[in-house]
């Protein structure tokens, strides 16, 4: 890790960070998620991570912008500008470069600092050190693992916990919506625009509640079809019996749930039904969001220690070779179509900046090596 100079040779006109052409293979979709961005590749689109943030020539010029130089298509580089985006502390201002070192993006942090490339976790650590008092983008330093399977076990372990976290909080956010609404009655607060308003709440309400829904069954489909047959075959038999029972159990929840929502739109609003629903609607949610932690809590606790066990099976089966630590993780994103793809930005706004850049970094090492 060190200085670059002199700056990479620079090419075109600089640019804003946009949706980086990152093609990803495992995550096999165009991203467009109403923000008008469409592509014939296949892509991960950070989304709104990655488009909320504009650049003009005036901001350009200015003391504190921070640059960021490299390829459009280097994994590194894609890294550090959503990482960039969660600081949100300067504007970025983004140049495309033929000669960045070793294909390493460069990156200064302001027009006094000096330039600087390395991997993506050493420029990560200066983006933190640089924007002290903001959310934490460099990921946790992982210890070392001291086999191959322990090393593929670590990912699939990660991955599942992430996809646990981003998952619990879209639920609390939908509970919280809801009893935020019973708390004020359900009642609309007037004519004309209000209860117009009130409606699209609830409309709001059905599309956040959908979308986690499709993420939490594309991810106990993932677990079903990628872990739960291997782990029962390197353990023993029905030790993830009570998983599935809890997943068969979940599911009538969310769709009662669902279905709720449907019934709230077609109420009067501030009618006594519509109110009576709304109270059924937030009790159903709180149970839900319970079993759901509780479930969550006992496969990290019971089900990802043996993965290292499955891993060093399925070697001894042939099933791998020594060189495929990334491939179990890969496997398990390539199932869940829907959340890499038309869901990707949804799912990550579940995630913390630091749990966000953790999963980035799943993913490029994924689809890699």
């Amino acid at each position: 890790m060190g200085n670059c100079s002199p700056s990479p040779r620079r090419r075109g006109r600089p640019t804003s960070p946009g949706s980086p052409p990152l093609a990803r293979r495992a995550l096999a979709t165009a991203a467009g998620d109403g923000a008008g961005a469409t592509t014939t590749t296949t892509t991960v689109s950070p989304c709104a991570l990655a488009r909320s943030l504009s650049f003009s020539a005036a901001e350009g010029d200015g003391e504190d912008v921070v640059r960021v130089y490299g390829s459009d298509g280097c994994p590194v580089a894609w890294r550090i500008r959503v990482a960039l985006l969660y600081k949100a502390a300067a504007p970025v201002h983004f140049t495309p470069s033929e000669a960045a070192p070793l294909g390493r993006p460069v990156v200064r942090l302001s027009a006094s600092d000096p330039e600087l490339c390395g991997t993506a976790d050493e420029l990560l650590r200066h983006v933190d050190a640089r924007f002290e008092g903001k959310p934490l983008v460099a990921p946790p330093e992982r210890p070392a693992r001291a086999s191959a399977a322990a090393a593929a076990a670590a990912e699939v372990s990660e991955l599942v916990r992430l996809q646990h976290r981003s998952a619990e909080r879209h639920l609390e956010g939908v509970a919280t919506k809801v009893a935020e609404m019973v708390k004020k009655g359900g009642k609309k607060a007037g004519k004309g625009g209000n209860v117009v308003l009130e409606g699209a709440e609830v409309r709001r309400l059905g599309k956040w509640y959908g979308d986690a829904m499709e993420v939490m069954l594309e991810h106990a489909r993932m677990e079903e079809t990628v872990l739960f047959p291997d782990i029962q075959r390197a353990s023993f038999p029905g030790v993830c019996d009570v998983a599935n029972e809890q997943h068969g159990r979940h599911l009538p929840m969310m769709n009662g749930i669902k279905e709720d929502i449907k019934t709230l739109l077609t109420l009067e609003l501030g009618s006594p039904l519509f109110h009576e629903v709304l109270v059924n609607l937030s009790i159903r949610l709180k149970a839900l969001q319970d079993h759901t932690k509780e479930h969550f809590k006992e496969e990290e606790k019971e089900l990802l220690p043996r993965l290292e066990g499955v891993r060093r099976m399925q070697r001894d089966e042939g099933n791998v070779s020594d060189k495929s630590n990334t491939a179990w993780a890969s496997e398990a994103m390539g199932t869940m179509e829907m959340t890499h793809s038309k869901l990707f930005a949804f799912f990550m706004t579940g995630l913390l900046p630091q749990e966000a850049m953790q999963y980035l970094d799943l993913i490029d090492s994924a689809v890699e090596r």
